[in-house]
């Protein structure tokens, strides 16, 4: 329970600093909403777990949920758009292709997660 409360006071500075509602449409773009999930991130490293990457990952994940969702959410709205969504009516082979494209994507934004958490909390295992 001792490790919570300096994730709970990281994440009372970050609502302080970061806005609580989403974008604008035509605002906020991806540099915006990745510069919004790196404050998450940077703010929530000093209270996250010390004992393992694996723990920091897991809460700073949980605490910096919205701004992963957001920045994945506009992600995969570009790759949507790139194959002509919404409106384009896909083949099987360009709906795998969009599912195979949505997975690397997520895939590398979790990488780009895992390798921040780490930079900021200096944990390598």
């Amino acid at each position: 329970m001792n490790t919570l409360k300096p994730l709970v006071a990281a994440l009372a500075m970050g609502a302080l600093v970061l806005p609580l509602s989403a974008p604008a449409q035509g605002q906020g773009g991806s540099d915006e909403l990745t510069r919004h999930l790196r404050a998450c991130l940077s703010a929530g490293a000093g209270g996250a777990p010390k004992d393992s990457l694996f723990s920091a990952v897991a809460a700073l994940r949980s605490l910096c949920g919205v701004q992963i969702k957001r920045v994945r959410a506009y992600r995969l709205a570009e790759i949507d758009r790139h194959f002509g969504l919404p409106g384009a009516k896909l083949t099987p082979q360009r709906k795998d292709e969009l599912e195979r494209a949505h997975e690397a994507a997520t895939r590398a934004l979790n990488d780009e997660v895992a390798l921040a958490i780490s930079n900021f909390t200096g944990l390598t295992s």
